[in-house]
């Protein structure tokens, strides 16, 4: 235990084994019948288990990141994939979103139209662990995840079969995420090993990304890409993944804002803005291509308020209109009260579509990353919901933006109690008992390790022998060149 790689292990495979206790699964299935999961002893024995083994995880992160910030090479990949083994077959961690996923591409499968009727149409083990919220709403993914989850459902209906299909693009977007991180790490100028420690070695890309088998990480990973294809001036190409990754989630798409800066690194704003209209052109044609070729179209634009339905705290939109809700509520201004939470709601999305805007106009190509990284962040905290993983879409980005010791110790910070607390998901609804024990179990566990943060110092910026220069050549998909980077120096170990 004292190598962090075999503690990372021994943490990834207690989360897993704990999972069969406290993951909602479908009763047909064979981790419905494993022992401890039907009385309130049993479930509290595996939440322990499971915030020990999370814990287990983080604290081996951060050992290995103290290491790697002190210059010692490490097989961060390696460790991300002895780490990741043990969750590929373990029930949906934290969430049901992946059987959600399963019964949406049964509905595609049986001929239903997923953006106008929801699981509740189907019948039988496919809608077994299926949230009752989402029974009856349209799905709000673009038409790739839908497309993909039909062609898995003619071969079989089997939920857990179909969940595990899921988790293999989840599976895919991770191997992209580690294919960029340290292309667009070295291009920034930023440390490839402590990138990549810091995004794709993070617990909480484990655990939430593969562990949870959500959608998002196919998104982030053709996001991730398609910032780094543009770096090597395939710009055409680039924006053709953007538009891939909005059609998994939309927000993907806003990795244009990266693709505009490096097709026009010096021009002014008029071109700028004349490069961030061909790459949105691209992108967006390329998601309607998507939508038409996969047979499942575009309706799902009118469905990407159904997460809405969730009144996430960790969207500052929420907050605000919840709380002038519940005011307006006590002064007796009941229809105020009823409005107040989508006018808030509404307020906030336009403030992110106009930092959004700014953000494309303003960010030459040494902050492009920063950018998109904001622009995503704005996203989570402005809009209609938020989720704990949803901080997962700006961590890439922000990682590689030359991040220094305050940001480092905040998103480092952010990560290890979003891994730790995750087990306080939807499914303990209502639970008072476990909800307090694991909270305490939670606090218990992330107080000493967030102690350690002092310790962490990031990893100095990485020379460069040339910027990385467009092309001369005009059109979206011409040539160009990355700049190659001296090996980086290494800090000295903290004291």
């Amino acid at each position: 235990m004292r190598s962090p790689m075999v503690r990372g292990v021994v943490g990834s495979v207690v989360v897993a084994v704990a999972s069969l206790v406290t993951s909602v699964v479908p009763q047909s299935s064979w981790a419905a019948s494993f022992p401890l999961r039907d009385s309130l002893p049993g479930r509290m024995v595996g939440l322990t288990f499971m915030v020990a083994g999370l814990g287990l995880m983080a604290w081996a992160w951060l050992t290995v990141g103290r290491r790697v910030m002190a210059g010692e090479r490490l097989p961060l990949l390696r460790m991300t994939a002895y780490w990741s083994i043990p969750l590929l077959l373990a029930p949906p961690l934290f969430s049901r979103d992946a059987w959600s996923y399963a019964a949406q591409g049964a509905l595609v499968a049986e001929g239903y139209n997923p953006y106008e009727v929801g699981p509740g149409v189907l019948s039988g083990h496919i809608v077994e662990a299926v949230d009752p919220m989402w029974m009856q709403t349209p799905a709000p993914y673009g038409p790739l995840p839908l497309a993909y989850g039909g062609l898995v459902a003619h071969l079989t209906m089997n939920p857990y079969l179909l969940m595990l299909a899921h988790r293999l693009l989840a599976v895919v977007g991770v191997v992209l995420i580690a294919w960029a991180v340290p292309r667009l790490a070295t291009a920034c100028r930023v440390d490839p090993a402590f990138a990549t420690w810091l995004v794709v070695l993070n617990p909480m890309l484990i655990t939430h990304g593969i562990g949870a088998a959500h959608n998002d990480m196919l998104m982030l990973g053709l996001a991730c890409s398609a910032f780094a294809l543009a770096l090597t001036g395939h710009w055409g190409t680039a924006a053709v993944v953007a538009g891939t990754a909005a059609a998994v989630k939309l927000p993907g798409g806003l990795v244009a804002i990266a693709i505009a800066a490096v097709m026009s690194p010096l021009a002014g704003r008029l071109h700028r803005f004349a490069s961030l209209v061909i790459a949105g052109a691209v992108s967006v044609l390329t998601l309607v291509t998507v939508g038409a070729l996969t047979g499942v179209g575009s309706g799902w634009l009118g469905a990407l308020d159904v997460p809405g339905l969730v009144r996430s705290p960790f969207s500052i939109a929420n907050l605000i209109g919840m709380a002038a809700s519940g005011v307006l509520g006590w002064l007796g201004e009941d229809t105020a009260a009823a409005q107040a939470l989508q006018i808030v709601r509404l307020i906030g999305m336009i403030a992110a579509l106009g930092l959004i805007a700014w953000l494309s106009l303003r960010s030459s190509i040494h902050y492009a990353a920063r950018a998109v990284g904001v622009a995503l962040l704005a996203v989570v905290v402005l809009g209609p919901s938020a989720h704990d993983w949803y901080f997962l879409w700006c961590l890439p980005f922000l990682a590689v933006a030359r991040p220094g010791r305050r940001l480092t110790t905040i998103i480092t910070a952010v990560s290890l109690i979003f891994t730790i607390a995750a087990p306080l998901n939807s499914s303990l609804r209502g639970a008072t008992i476990p909800i307090l024990t694991t909270t305490a179990l939670v606090i218990a566990i992330a107080l000493p390790l967030l102690n350690h943060l002092r310790t962490l110092q990031p990893a100095r910026k990485v020379p460069v022998t040339a910027a990385v220069v467009p092309p001369p050549a005009t059109g979206s998909t011409a040539g160009g060149r990355l700049a190659t980077a001296v090996p980086p120096p290494r800090p000295a170990p903290p004291q």
